[in-house]
Formats: structure tokens, sequence, C-alpha cells
């Protein structure tokens, strides 16, 4: 049986662990690499991964360097509810470019910006966790993310996220909830170009927008 690289375990390391003593049945560098690789599979949110990883040989979550039997749906959940994402963030960014070699830099014209609501962490005294991602559009990898605080929105927590990023040379892409003029000035401001769509969220400037490429009647190219 093929087992998982050891690179991806040995970044993973680098990620402290939030729990305390007694809520480490579990290794945590075992429980981040299945999250990882079920993602990589295309298995997303709790549920999804802890039945991705029971339905395996259990020697496969051996190999990650588990014991006993794989966590249930909740321990993923405490976890991942837990865990630093910027420490996160920063050992997969160290997995991706020193482990694997690629170079996202290089190819990172596009920069999709995107706000997610994570799935599970509604409670009854919070709203549901929501985070600003930064996606390489070539490649698909999140090069960035911060969480959006309760007393905000995604379009005033993405002009102080835009200036973390290194976007110089780069196209950063927006839906309509980005088409903010604060964010706009963020990206001139930085020589970031941007593309952000315009929708009817904004009637007078949708308005602009058509009649910014309407050709006048009777308009000749050469009057």
């Amino acid at each position: 049986m093929q087992t998982v690289p050891a690179g991806l375990l040995q970044y993973l390391q680098q990620v402290p662990d939030p729990r305390g003593r007694k809520g480490r049945r579990h290794p945590l560098t075992a429980m981040l690499a299945v999250v990882v690789v079920a993602m990589l599979c295309k298995f997303e949110g709790y549920e999804s991964v802890a039945h991705w990883v029971r339905l395996l040989p259990i020697e496969f979550w051996h190999a990650f360097g588990g014991t006993r039997k794989p966590p249930c749906v909740n321990c993923y959940r405490d976890l991942m509810n837990e865990v630093c994402p910027r420490e996160l963030e920063r050992a997969l960014n160290a997995w991706i470019t020193e482990g694997l070699g690629l170079n996202l830099e290089d190819e990172a014209a596009g920069i999709i910006m995107d706000g997610k609501v994570l799935r599970g962490t509604r409670s009854d005294h919070a709203r549901t966790m929501q985070i600003l991602t930064a996606l390489d559009q070539h490649t698909g990898c999140v090069l960035s993310e911060t969480a959006i605080a309760s007393d905000t929105n995604e379009a005033k927590t993405a002009v102080e996220f835009l200036k973390t990023l290194v976007l110089e040379g780069k196209t950063v892409v927006g839906d309509a909830g980005f088409c903010q003029r604060d964010i706009c000035e963020t990206n001139l401001s930085g020589h970031v170009g941007y593309l952000i769509l315009v929708k009817d969220n904004q009637p007078t400037l949708h308005k602009e927008a058509i009649q910014a490429f309407v050709i006048p009647e009777g308009f000749s190219p050469r009057s």
C-alpha cells in the first residue's frame, strides 16, 4: 500500500495544536492530513471527510499516523474551529512551494476573491462562520484567507485583506458583492488590475455601465 508522502506530514507538524491535553485523543497531523487529502479528492464538509476516511481500510488512517479508529465528525469540527488558520495556511503554502516545488507566484496572473460560508459552524448564539479567500485562478490553490468578523461583511473585510497580499502585476477578480469604490481604489493604489461584476443590486451604477457602451445614434468614427 502506498503511504502518504512524508513531506505533507512534516509540514503539518509546524501547526500548533490548539487542543488541551485531554482533547488530544487523535494526532493533530493525522487529522489535518485527512482533511487536506479528502478535500483534494473533492470531499468537502466535516461529515464527508469523516465518512470518507472511515470507508477506507484502517491501514490508510494508520499511514497518516493515526491510532485506534478514525475520529468522528465532531472531532474534525471541533479541531478546525480551534486551529489557527494562518498557521495552517503557512504550512500548506510551504508544502506546495517547497515540498512539491510549485511556484504559485509565477502562475498567479489572476486572483479570485471570494467569500465562503463554513458549513456546520452555526450555533444558537453565533452566526455561521464566514471566511474571505484569495484563489489562484490558474491552479485553484488558496493563496490566503481571513475570517470575516461577525460585525462586518466581506466587502469591508476585503479592503484590509487586499493590503496583506502581494498583488502587483496581477488582476483581482470578484463578484458583484465586491463592487465598491474603496475596494477598487485599493486595487488601483497597489497597481493591481481588477475585474468586478456589476449587477442590478446597484441599479444606478449598472445603468451607467450599460450606457457607457451604447453607441449614440448617428455616431461616426470618422466625424
